[in-house]
């Protein structure tokens, strides 16, 4: 037997199954953080602000701008050297802060990589574009792309300008992160430039990150463990300083 019943009739049987336009909450809007460099530090022709937007939120965290990258930035900016003229690999970025201070310090060539997420990646092209000067967009100094840790290194390899290496890797705030030490561990040695037979040259990675869970510090420190043990580095502490809790509502004794 054919239907009788029209169609604005069945659209509405539809309906009656779709939320309220306002049924969930709306999504949090992004939003922009002023990073103010030491007038100490900058030099002529570099930005003395550098403005980073962040994710609204995301599951992967990069919607903060983390205190351990504040301090690498200011490290970096005091001690120009470690990036001036190398190649500086960041994993992880979020909103880059390191990243694009290195930019401003004279690194020839700076790779920023977060996990291959469209809304990750796409921010921190945002923060490029907004902060870079365009040649050195145009001219391919400064590359964003997605990375895994651990896997398709080779991709990111093909990036390097000399040999599938950098000279200098930034790994901020990143080993809070346990389980992901291996696949860490593993991009380190592949991607970190090796010393030469000499014993002379070679790559640094920087480790800078805060212990969110003061009970579980000794696990944030495994991984430096690891990177002497493993991968025969030098592990060396460069800085500490307190910047209070990252999220006042944590517990445990947040120095």
């Amino acid at each position: 037997m054919a239907s009788s019943r029209n169609s604005e009739e069945m659209d509405n049987d539809f309906n009656l199954f779709q939320e309220p336009e306002d049924y969930y909450p709306p999504a949090p809007e992004d939003k922009v953080e002023v990073f103010e460099r030491n007038p100490e530090w900058v030099t002529t022709g570099t930005p003395s602000i550098i403005t980073v937007n962040l994710l609204g939120t995301h599951p992967l965290w990069g919607h903060y701008l983390w205190n351990a990258a504040k301090v690498f930035a200011n490290y970096l900016d005091e001690h120009k050297h470690i990036v001036q003229g190398k190649s500086v690999l960041e994993l992880g970025a979020a909103g880059a802060l390191p990243s694009l201070v290195s930019t401003c310090n004279g690194a020839s060539r700076v790779v920023i990589t977060d996990y291959p997420d469209h809304d990750l990646v796409e921010n921190i092209r945002r923060n490029v574009s907004a902060n870079v000067p365009a040649d050195k967009i145009a001219k391919g100094l400064v590359t964003v792309e997605g990375f895994k840790w651990g896997y398709d290194i080779e991709k990111i390899a093909e990036l390097s300008t000399h040999g599938g290496t950098f000279d200098v890797l930034i790994l901020s705030d990143l080993v809070f992160n346990h389980s992901e030490h291996s696949a860490l561990l593993r991009s380190v040695d592949r991607l970190m430039a090796k010393p030469r037979e000499d014993g002379s040259g070679g790559g640094e990675a920087y480790v800078f990150f805060t212990h969110h869970r003061p009970w579980l510090a000794d696990k944030d420190m495994d991984f430096l463990t690891r990177a002497h043990n493993e991968l025969g580095l030098t592990v060396t502490r460069l800085v500490e300083d307190y910047t209070g809790a990252m999220f006042d509502s944590d517990p445990g004794d947040e120095r």
